[in-house]
């Protein structure tokens, strides 16, 4: 076995390469999401920054007419105003303000940079008007539809002018988008790539190409057709393969494509293909903008390249690993596995289900599997006298010294069967044994279903209690229900008796919730795991009083006010009234238990509450 264990150590390098070459293949393809959302990053920031300029204007000519700073037929005031804002606002050629009769006035940058005066006049452009128009919609900020004109196109943003629940007229930053083809000409030259902004998919808004002074001459502008705009890249935008392998959350929302302007399926690294980062920013027209870079892929395709050679190379020995290993492992494998799921078994004190070990060639596992079974015959014939429920509670918490004496607060069930005494006298012994296992067996299930432990069994009666070793929260409902449940049980078995000839049972449950001493109590041969206190004993009496309390019910449920203060409206309790009981001196006042809705629902949940 070492020596077989070695080699597969050995191989098990081989898997090491493996990984680490796909780390490398990660590494590299999150280096280039890290870069292109860097670039991305960088353009929206600088766009945002030159956009927030134009929106910081209106805002603040908005915020100046609310205050009353100028009237908007003053215009002095108003020019000041506007003119203020202008110079502020440098990505802004024009400010303007537009009344609801189609009026606009306000001023302008020239060509040198000077502001300039624009007079009062009726807007004719059919544009402007269905700007306008489109401005009557809302009374918020708004980035409207793209305006033209003899010098240029536009985008606008604008806000109203109140001072009262109507406006009284918008104030409006016109920017041109011939500017913003600067900042795409500043980030092409920084990070080494072509920048560009589209309006949608299909539109080129700005692009390093529009930024070159003779671009009009050569009939270039914003807004033309992707198709028609003379760049074979973004011609086929449309026709981009998005790469799934980066992660949207981790690039955040940068999109990386892949273009081939031949319309083939070359890798990244063929001459005709591309890479292309790009991100939608909603917020400045009618349409989402994209704005992004492309770049050759042969940039990065090298790398790639390079380490998936590495990779091929650490699949191989991986392969070969694995080879070598199924031919080893075929003769070590099956017993391990025997052993590991016999031991589970016997971890779980589910000995009944555990098999004997076969015999094995190789010495150590032979040894082991004879070890196994010597181990499991004694571990049987100790259980038949533990209860092996309890057995499995200590040993899944885990804790260190769970079993020593502590004081806590539990909840405590004793039960008894109603005139037994008369009713074993009228059996054979053997029926009066089978007839208490069948009994204790219903009890035993109910309890260990609601995460409860059974103590010990006296006579014809059961002791439980619920809290312990396991922390169970709502302990007190978990014993209720568990009552509720053995009083299902108990009315179907009755039913099932009668039809085999057997006499039907009438049983008593007392249930008291409050401290106890817990843990393991005896002599240092013989311990029990069990509880002692006061609780006990009330839990005992309670189940008494079923003589008086409800002598004729098939199954009676007494509860302490301890308990029924524990429990929510699912459980229906009605007063008895205040009783004294035997070796106390104040009477306590007791519940019978109604109906508990969910009793067999709630089960698997009891036991899930339970904290190791």
């Amino acid at each position: 076995m070492a020596i077989s264990f070695g080699t597969l150590v050995f191989l098990s390098i081989g898997g090491v390469l493996t990984l680490t070459v796909g780390a490398n293949i990660r590494n590299t393809l999150d280096l280039l999401g890290a870069q292109s959302t860097l670039l991305v990053d960088a353009m929206e920031d600088l766009l945002r920054a030159e956009m927030e300029q134009a929106e910081s204007a209106v805002n603040g000519i908005s915020k100046l007419y609310a205050q009353g700073e100028f009237l908007i037929d003053d215009d002095d005031a108003m020019s000041a105003a506007l003119s203020g804002a202008l110079l502020a606002a440098q990505p802004a050629t024009a400010m303007l303000i537009c009344t609801p009769d189609m009026i606009c006035r306000g001023v302008a940058r020239d060509t040198d940079g000077k502001v300039e005066l624009l007079p009062p006049e009726v807007e004719k452009s059919p544009q402007v008007l269905a700007a306008l128009e489109q401005r009557r919609q809302t009374n918020r900020l708004l980035w409207g539809s793209f305006v033209a004109n003899e010098h240029g196109l536009y985008a606008n943003v604008s806000a109203p002018l109140s001072r009262g629940a109507a406006p009284q007229g918008w104030v409006i930053a016109a920017v041109e988008l011939q500017k913003l083809s600067e900042i795409t000409r500043d980030l092409s030259m920084r990070f080494g790539t072509h920048a560009f902004i589209l309006d949608g998919e299909d539109r080129v808004i700005a692009d390093e190409r529009l930024s070159q002074p003779d671009a009009r001459k050569n009939g270039m502008a914003p807004l033309m057709p992707l198709a028609t705009f003379g760049d074979p890249v973004l011609a086929t935008y449309s026709t981009r393969k998005v790469e799934d392998q980066f992660d949207a959350r981790r690039t955040r929302d940068v999109e990386l494509s892949e273009i081939n302007i031949d319309g083939g399926d070359d890798d990244w690294w063929g001459d005709n293909a591309y890479v292309a980062i790009t991100r939608k920013i909603p917020g400045y027209g009618e349409r989402p903008w994209t704005i992004g870079a492309y770049f050759k892929g042969s940039q990065v395709g090298s790398e790639i390249e390079r380490v998936m050679g590495s990779a091929m190379l650490g699949l191989a020995a991986m392969a070969a690993a694995v080879i070598v290993a199924i031919l080893l492992g075929r003769r070590l494998s099956r017993p391990i596995q025997a052993i590991a799921g016999q031991a589970t078994r016997v971890a779980d004190f589910d000995l009944d289900g555990v098999a004997p070990l076969p015999r094995s060639r190789i010495k150590e596992l032979d040894d082991q599997a004879s070890a196994f079974n010597a181990m499991l015959i004694g571990l049987r014939a100790f259980s038949t006298y533990i209860p092996r429920s309890l057995v499995a509670k200590l040993v899944r918490t885990g804790e260190i010294g769970i079993a020593e004496p502590r004081e806590t607060v539990v909840t405590v069930m004793f039960t008894d069967i109603a005139d037994f005494t008369a009713l074993s006298e009228q059996l054979d012994a053997a029926a009066v044994s089978k007839l208490l296992n069948r009994h204790f067996a219903i009890l035993c299930r109910a309890v260990d279903a609601h995460g409860g432990t059974v103590d010990k069994f006296l006579g014809d009666g059961m002791m439980a209690f619920f809290g312990a070793p396991d922390r169970l929260k709502g302990h007190a409902a978990a014993a209720v229900r568990a009552a509720a449940q053995i009083r299902e049980y108990l009315a179907a078995d009755n039913k099932a008796a009668v039809l085999e000839g057997l006499p039907a049972l009438k049983v008593r449950i007392g249930i008291h919730t409050g401290p106890v001493i817990v843990g393991n109590i005896g002599a240092s041969d013989r311990v029990n795991y069990t509880i002692i206190g006061d609780t006990v004993n009330v839990s005992q009496r309670l189940q008494g009083l079923g003589k008086t309390l409800a002598p004729e019910a098939q199954t009676m449920i007494a509860i302490s006010a301890e308990t029924a203060s524990r429990l929510d409206e699912r459980f229906e309790v009605i007063p008895s009234g205040r009783h004294r009981l035997r070796g106390r001196g104040e009477a306590i006042e007791l519940f019978l238990v109604g109906e508990v809705a969910d009793v067999s629902a709630e089960a698997a949940a009891e036991r899930q509450m339970s904290v190791a």
